[in-house]
């Protein structure tokens, strides 16, 4: 029977090309419309203080350097999380490895984008209250107003969990920090349903793979129902619910909500780790069969991200998996800049600060 594990030596190799591979995508990749705007918007957050330190001192794709070793400095403590679930090497190191093959993970080592910081400090704040540092829970929980998420929700899952445990440092600090950001909260409760619940679930899917979202859905369901629901499952359950029910009557940006829920594999891998340990071997194939397919379809998909432009190029084949305009872009103002130009007639409104970065305004009518 083949079993769905992960050896500790095969997982360092596969880590040593994960890092390479992502490093080499950090410096090839064109800068997107999405970083271009979080150079040139007015947001007072804290990926937006760094960009804007560096911008003016660092050239191009060197910006994205720094959120490239705060993502590794993300795995690192994620890891010493992984290991408070899990006592054997096997559900460790596959733990990892699923939460590496996250599409939107992946995405986050090669761009620059919201998702970085606030990853970041959900698992310091989960690591911190494992090992019970009080200070830094606090100081964590202050911190995450300054990002550009729905920490709303995730001060909503702490309220829950600390009234709970009777934690009222918790209780006291996210309680004020809900009722600021509630303040500063762009999702309006009032208007009717909209139906955007089917598109919601589809930008799920493409962040976590379809696969791996199901996967998802169903463990927190699980724990929910009748197992140990921890911190991590309170703010990944309790953010992903408002993200629901939000998003009956307005249309969300996912990107808001899932640096709270991708870090919720060890919940996956507890569930399958508890299903497989109750039943007998000849009864564990079908488990071991799923698990083989989630992380068949991971891997391809972070193949094509990793090769799509080999694809694109030389294949013709357009993946839709990252908007092959950047390509244009970058390449229209090496042109203009040639030519003397620098400025550029016709430009879609989502592209000019993208041509802004290259040095290339919109010329006046």
């Amino acid at each position: 029977m083949l079993k769905c594990k992960i050896e500790k030596r095969f997982f360092y190799i596969f880590l040593f090309f994960y890092i390479a591979a992502s490093a080499i995508l950090m410096f090839a990749t064109p800068f997107t419309q999405a970083e271009a705007n979080l150079i040139f918007n007015n947001n007072f957050t804290l990926t937006n203080l760094i960009i804007n330190f560096l911008y003016p001192q660092i050239d191009n794709n060197l910006i994205r350097l720094p959120f490239f070793v705060l993502s590794l400095i993300s795995l690192l403590i994620f890891y010493k999380i992984v290991k408070s679930y899990f006592k054997k090497e096997e559900f460790i190191y596959l733990t990892l490895f699923v939460y590496l093959l996250t599409p939107g993970l992946f995405l986050s080592f090669v761009i620059v984008n919201y998702a970085t910081i606030p990853i970041l400090l959900t698992l310091i704040f989960i690591f911190a209250y494992k090992k019970d540092y009080k200070i830094l829970q606090i100081v964590v929980l202050v911190l995450l107003f300054f990002t550009h998420t729905a920490q709303f929700a995730f001060y909503i899952a702490i309220l829950l969990y600390s009234f709970k445990k009777r934690e009222w440092h918790l209780f006291i600090t996210s309680g004020l920090m809900f009722l600021l950001s509630s303040v500063e909260a762009t999702y309006p409760i009032d208007g009717i349903p909209r139906g955007h619940l089917l598109e919601l679930f589809g930008i799920y899917g493409a962040v976590f793979s379809p696969l791996l979202f199901i996967a998802f859905v169903y463990s927190i369901y699980k724990i929910g129902l009748k197992g140990k629901k921890d911190i991590l499952w309170y703010i990944a359950a309790t953010v992903f619910s408002i993200s629901i029910l939000l998003s009956i009557r307005q249309k969300i940006r996912v990107t808001d909500f899932t640096p709270y829920i991708v870090i919720a594999t060890p919940l996956i891998i507890q569930v399958y780790k508890d299903s497989i340990s109750i039943r007998l071997k000849k009864f564990r194939k079908f488990y071991y069969t799923i698990c083989l397919t989630i992380i068949t379809v991971l891997l391809l998909e972070t193949s094509l991200i990793i090769f799509h432009y080999p694809i694109y190029k030389f294949l013709h084949i357009d993946l839709w998996l990252i908007d092959k305009s950047i390509y244009k872009i970058e390449k229209n103002a090496l042109i203009l800049k040639k030519e003397g130009k620098n400025c550029i007639n016709k430009v879609r409104k989502r592209d000019i600060n993208l041509y802004r970065f290259y040095n290339i305004s919109k010329c006046k009518q």
